[in-house]
């Protein structure tokens, strides 16, 4: 190996720690390399479009799609979320949340959050849910993060409704995959399956997909 390319991957990993510590404050179930795997895509992904992510909770997912998006001056992120939880963040879940137990929202630490991450201006929250926002929706999407309620009626609900946005060669990405039991059985069933969908990446339970371009 040649000096340079040592000294690249040293770079490589030096601004990668230095991304985790800045993103560490905000609360999430994001892996690290999985939120530096969706800067990537934000940033040097294929094809044109909006990003979209559905079920934005408090924000680190966001952040992270919007470093990569912002750092090459690409689209904006389109967070969609009721900002109430999932089931298992309600008050006795066996995920539960305090500040929507205390709260019944995570909005306040959601904004505060893109906030400090220096990312306002690159996200457009949208405060619904995902079959309510889609009725609105009309643009093509060249990344699409699915990490909302991970049951598999709602995973199939959105794939149905954002997927048909997605450009040809775009990518979608799905969380959780192998840890819930809904989303995973909808993945394996109606994803994988699919010879319009080719996986790239299963990466610590975080599943990439690219969408045909035929």
């Amino acid at each position: 190996m040649s000096i340079d390319w040592a000294l690249i991957r040293l770079k490589a990993t030096a601004e990668y720690l230095q991304l985790v510590e800045e993103i560490k404050p905000v609360q999430g179930f994001l892996l690290d390399l999985q939120g530096y795997t969706l800067m990537l895509l934000a940033e040097e992904g294929p094809g044109a479009g909006s990003i979209v992510e559905i079920g934005s909770f408090m924000g680190k997912s966001t952040c992270w799609l919007a470093r990569g998006a912002k750092r090459a001056q690409r689209e904006k992120v389109y967070a969609i979320d009721p900002f109430t939880g999932s089931p298992e963040h309600q008050s006795g879940g066996i995920c539960e949340v305090s500040v929507i137990a205390e709260d019944g929202s995570t909005f306040p630490m959601f904004e505060q959050n893109i906030r400090a991450l220096g990312v306002l201006e690159q996200v457009v929250p949208i405060v619904a849910r995902s079959e309510d926002a889609a009725r609105d929706w009309h643009g093509p999407i060249r990344l699409l993060f699915i990490d909302g309620d991970h049951s598999y009626e709602a995973s199939k609900l959105d794939f149905d409704l954002w997927s048909p946005f997605v450009v040809p060669g775009g990518i979608i990405v799905f969380h959780d995959i192998g840890e819930w039991e809904g989303v995973t059985r909808f993945y394996n069933e109606h994803v994988i399956t699919d010879p319009r969908y080719k996986q790239l990446l299963n990466l610590y339970s975080m599943c990439v997909v690219v969408k045909s371009a035929s």
